[in-house]
């Protein structure tokens, strides 16, 4: 039984369904830029592990869910702005390793350099997305910013979810037919500003089923291979 769940398991992965789409608003300005920065992202998280539930323990009064909520929330923010950084690392990896045979247009700023010259103008994580263009480009000294933001939804842990299909004879990931299970999906949109004009240029929507997607490893070699086709750097 253990043998047959986790091959569906691997099935249900290898079978999730991804939506994405890209828009270039400004052509030209992109054919200018020589220099892009890589920004941690802005992630947002609402996912249900086992280890939450654990958490729970026998006293259920209105005070105890309470305190119990507060927690999982303040979890949620801190490994959410762990997960920015490894997304801001593994994009840019990405990058690299996936890069065209001729190369990119553009030169991408080192992550570690991006990072420290936020630090240095006293620019955190959590005041970055209030920073205006203007002020990003004296910091950082490029020509485009390239940032995301994500969103990972998981409303059942790990497995769970694929149980509860297998049990209710539910189709797995990939079919088209509704589900009475939810599923773990995630959420990213890339985007590229031009500095000087502080304009949106282009935009990168992506969405994926299962909980595979929720890997910042997994979602970051998916971003770089989904949007091959229209990314504005790649050298033809």
């Amino acid at each position: 039984m253990l043998r047959l769940f986790f091959g569906l398991l691997l099935l249900a992965t290898a079978c999730a369904p991804a939506r994405y789409a890209a828009h270039t608003l400004d052509a030209p300005a992109l054919t200018i830029h020589q220099t892009v920065a890589i920004l941690p992202f802005e992630v947002t998280q609402d996912r249900i592990r086992l280890r939450d539930i654990h958490n729970l323990g026998p006293d259920t009064s209105h005070a105890t869910l309470q305190r119990v909520q507060q927690a999982w929330q303040e979890k949620q923010r801190r490994e959410g702005e762990v997960v920015a950084y490894q997304l801001q690392a593994l994009l840019q990896a990405q990058l690299q390793q996936q890069q065209p045979a001729r190369g990119y247009s553009v030169r991408f700023q080192d992550v570690a350099e991006t990072n420290r010259r936020l630090q240095q103008a006293g620019i955190s994580y959590a005041t970055l997305p209030e920073q205006p263009m203007e002020r990003l480009q004296q910091v950082l000294g490029v020509d485009a910013i390239l940032s995301g933001q994500t969103d990972l939804y998981q409303p059942l842990p790990a497995g769970l979810g694929l149980m509860g299909r297998v049990l209710l004879n539910e189709p797995l990931l990939g079919s088209n037919q509704p589900s009475a299970i939810p599923s773990s999906q995630a959420t990213t949109n890339l985007t590229l500003h031009d500095c000087r004009s502080g304009q949106l240029v282009w935009r990168f929507d992506f969405e994926r089923l299962g909980n595979a997607a929720l890997k910042p490893t997994r979602l970051t070699r998916d971003l770089v291979r989904t949007s091959a086709g229209g990314f504005p750097y790649r050298k033809k």
